[in-house]
This record gives structure tokens, sequence and C-alpha cells, in this order.
């Protein structure tokens, strides 16, 4: 497992201007976002009575004006950028971006999204309560999409985290709206660049199987921003299905229902296999009218990348090896 870049020493007391440690750092992986970082940045620097916080913008090769975008706002906040140009992928970003962090409180964001106004201090408030260690929030997807982008997906985590048939029963967040003790993530190597989505679950799960319990925090919100074309939807939708293979032979569980199924899994054969398909057909057909084209597309495409990616996979139990700080 691949994991641990960039987050082995610990952060600087002061950094090269002098400044004292920030209470938080956040780190934003960034490829290419120059379309919808301004929107995210803009949100930042209005935070309302935050704590000391600083941006750091974890640039992974970007083409566009991504770096000089962000650079254009250190007038209004803490900002810099680090270069994470040499691995492709969010997995290697958020890494480096931790290991260039001054705080000892780490959220992640997204470079296409947008924190609510107080996303900042709610996060500190819950890392400092001394009752948190890592933490996720509620993602709120009416701000920033469409009606019918809205519908060609089930969202979770708006009241709650995020379950799957895969990781032991434990319950896991998207790195978008994240936050956690720097320590507890260095514990374990931080995120596991070997896969290409998903590292976000894997890392909820590695570190609760550490010990990390993962907490909700309905006040801290993000909007986040839905694909909103056919081809986006359904080369996000592979992506998962593909790296949800992998996570399944990590952690020895098979899911037999479809990622959006919220009736179960598909009946085995036996007696009553026949109506029992019939009847998942049905509940399948009108799950597809009301998701519309983007959320028919998304299911074959995950069900696509799911199938590719169990060739090869070979079962493994997952393996925590603590990673200490030097």
């Amino acid at each position: 497992m691949n994991t641990g870049t960039g987050t082995a020493t610990s952060p600087p007391e002061t950094g090269a201007d002098g400044r004292g440690r920030p209470a938080v750092s956040v780190v934003i992986a960034c490829y290419n976002g120059e379309d919808t970082l301004g929107v995210q940045l803009d949100a930042l620097a209005r935070q309302i009575d935050p704590p000391t916080f600083e941006v750091v913008l974890a640039d992974n090769g970007s083409t566009d004006g991504s770096a000089g975008l962000a650079r254009s706002y250190t007038d209004r906040l803490e900002l810099r950028v680090v270069d994470a140009s040499d691995v492709k992928g969010p997995a290697h970003a958020r890494n480096i971006g931790v290991g260039a962090a001054r705080a000892r409180y780490i959220a992640f964001c997204d470079a296409d999204d947008e924190v609510a106004d107080d996303w900042v201090r709610q996060a500190h408030t819950a890392l400092d309560s001394g009752e948190h260690e890592f933490i996720a929030g509620r993602v709120d997807i009416e701000k920033l999409n469409s009606a019918a982008t809205r519908r060609s997906r089930q969202m979770v985590q708006q009241e709650g985290l995020q379950e799957s048939g895969v990781g032991v029963g434990l319950k896991h967040a998207g790195a978008g709206n994240m936050a956690f003790h720097r320590e507890a993530f260095e514990q374990v190597g931080g995120f596991d660049e070997a896969l290409r989505c998903l590292q976000d679950s894997d890392l909820c799960w590695r570190m609760q199987l550490a010990g990390t319990r993962l907490d909700y925090v309905r006040d801290l919100v993000i909007y986040t921003r839905l694909r909103s074309t056919v081809r986006d939807m359904c080369r996000q939708a592979y992506l998962y299905g593909r790296s949800f293979a992998q996570l399944e032979g990590r952690y020895g569980v098979e899911r037999q229902d479809s990622p959006d199924d919220r009736h179960g899994p598909v009946p085995a054969a036996g007696p009553s296999a026949r109506a029992g398909h019939v009847d998942t057909l049905v509940r399948r057909a009108r799950r597809v009218r009301d998701l519309g084209l983007g959320g028919a597309a998304w299911q074959v495409a995950w069900h696509v990348g799911h199938q590719v990616g169990k060739r090869g996979v070979r079962r493994h139990p997952v393996h925590i090896q603590s990673h200490q700080p030097v």
C-alpha cells in the first residue's frame, strides 16, 4: 500500500514569513480548477469569526491558471501554493498538502465546491473540543446544481455518514468535507495513492480500524458541485465502480447491490428467483425513471467499472501499519 507521502514530519512552529502556527490548515487538492476555484477561495476569504487559519493549495500539475488565481488571493488569505505535480491523483496532492501544512488541525475541501461561511470555525470548534479527532460534515447539493443534475444522483452524507456493503460495517465520508487531528492521519500513513478514487473511503476505514472514531458534525457544511454532463458522470461513475472492486478485495466483502440501491441485494437463484428478478427489474426501471438520463448513465457506468475492476482482484485483508511522525 502506497501511503504516507509527504506526511512524516511535524509542522514548523513558524512559517517563512515569521508568522506563528495557525490553528487550522485548509488543504485543497487542485487540478485545472480555475473555473470554480475562485468560488471556493471567496468563501474561505469571507469566513465569519474563524480561528487563525491558512490555505494550502496542492497543485497536482494544473495546466490552466489555477495556481496564479490562487496566488491572487494572498492579500485576503494566508495562502500558499505547493507543487504536487510529480504523481497524478488527489490522494498524492492531499498527502503533499498535509505535509506542507503547519497546523495541528487539518481540514479538506475541494476546488470545485463552496464551504459555508462558518466552516472553518465549525471544524475548529469540533476538533478543539476534546470530543472528536476525526470528523465529516453535511453535504448540500441544492445551491450549486440544477434540478436535473440533483435528480441524477442519490447523494448521501446529507443527514449522516455514508454506509456501504464493504468495510466490515464501518461508515465513511467524502474527503471534500473532512477534518482531523494530523496525528491521527499520520498514524495510518495518509491516503493510499494506489487507488484512483475512493481513497477517502479507504482512509476512513483504516483510521477507524486504527482506533480513531469518525464522527458526523451536521453544522460543518459544504455546498458540493456534482458532475453536470453525461460524459463526466459516466467517467466518474466508472472510476468509482472500478475502485470499489479494489476495496472489496482489500476488505474481503463483496457488494451485491447497485451503488444507489436502497432496497437490498439482487435475489439469488432459487424457487422464487424469477419473481424476485422481475421485482428487481421493476424497481430499477422506476429508479432510472426517477433519476433521468444522467442517473441511468451513472448506474451503467458504475457497474461496467465494477465488473472491470473485479477482474484480477486478489482478496487480502487490509493491514494497518502505524506511521509515526519523525
